[in-house]
């Protein structure tokens, strides 16, 4: 502390920019870790607000947007897995992953018009059409062929049934909306069935079955490129920033340095 006091005005005036400067950048990139590694979310566990936002009174119940998720996300998962059974039913050489691809496309139709039914009492309106992610997985499929087209079916379906499952189950356990908790009840056991038929192929691996909470990409061990990339340019641009603005700080003119030096020094003497 003694060292501290000793230096020039200048001096202390440096170190005190740089230590803030420094808790800056810590307190940034911890953010954007914490940001970069959270989980997607809709809100809190039950019981911390997660019910604030209800936007209709139904007649059967309150109705929260997890709810109206959920009959979407049960309206996009058959649109795209429907036909994409349908078309692995048709051309895979394997007899089990023809037979469990034939048993999701009935099923599926069969969940979709149930989910619609639920939807109209409710006057939810229903996407037409899968999203495009979606849309990409039903391309990849039908573009492979053989023991490759076999691996695709089960890995992609299997890994969007886990993350939809999951969607399911939350507004299952939680809505207070006797339609919406009747659609989740069946669909959680279509979902959950359809779940064992494909891993019951012996295909599923782990990158299927370890889904992420909230989304219907498949599981990514580390960031996607596009994160990563942005991640490294936050970095530098924090980087050099920091490097310029210490540089700026630490200047003093001649004649000032010079002024505080002479007065610690008649201080000192």
């Amino acid at each position: 502390m003694s060292v501290f006091w000793r230096s020039t005005r200048a001096e202390r005036r440096s170190l005190v920019v740089r230590l803030a400067l420094v808790l800056a950048v810590t307190g940034t990139v911890g953010a954007c870790g914490v940001s970069a590694t959270s989980g997607w979310h809709d809100g809190d566990p039950p019981g911390h607000g997660v019910r604030k936002d209800t936007t209709i009174d139904a007649p059967h119940g309150p109705l929260y947007p997890a709810d109206v998720k959920m009959l979407v996300a049960v309206a996009q998962a058959g649109l795209w897995e429907a036909p994409a059974s349908e078309d692995v039913a048709r051309r895979s050489t394997n007899p089990k992953v023809r037979a469990v691809a034939a048993q999701l496309a009935e099923e599926h139709h069969v969940l979709h018009k149930n989910n619609i039914a639920a939807a109209d009492r409710l006057q939810v309106q229903l996407p037409q059409a899968p999203t495009p992610q979606q849309r990409g997985w039903r391309d990849e499929i039908r573009a492979a062929s053989g023991d490759e087209l076999d691996r695709v079916y089960v890995n992609l379906t299997r890994a969007a049934h886990g993350s939809v499952y999951m969607a399911i189950a939350a507004v299952r356990s939680t809505t207070e909306n006797d339609v919406v908790r009747s659609s989740a009840a069946i669909a959680e056991d279509y979902v959950s069935r359809h779940m064992a038929l494909l891993e019951s192929t012996g295909l599923a691996t782990s990158d299927a079955l370890a889904v992420h909470s909230g989304t219907d990409a498949r599981y990514q061990a580390l960031p996607a490129p596009v994160d990563l990339v942005l991640g490294i340019v936050l970095l530098v641009a924090v980087g050099a920033g920091t490097l310029l603005v210490v540089r700026v700080g630490s200047r003093t003119r001649p004649e000032e340095a010079v002024e505080d030096e002479e007065t610690e020094e008649g201080a000192w003497t």
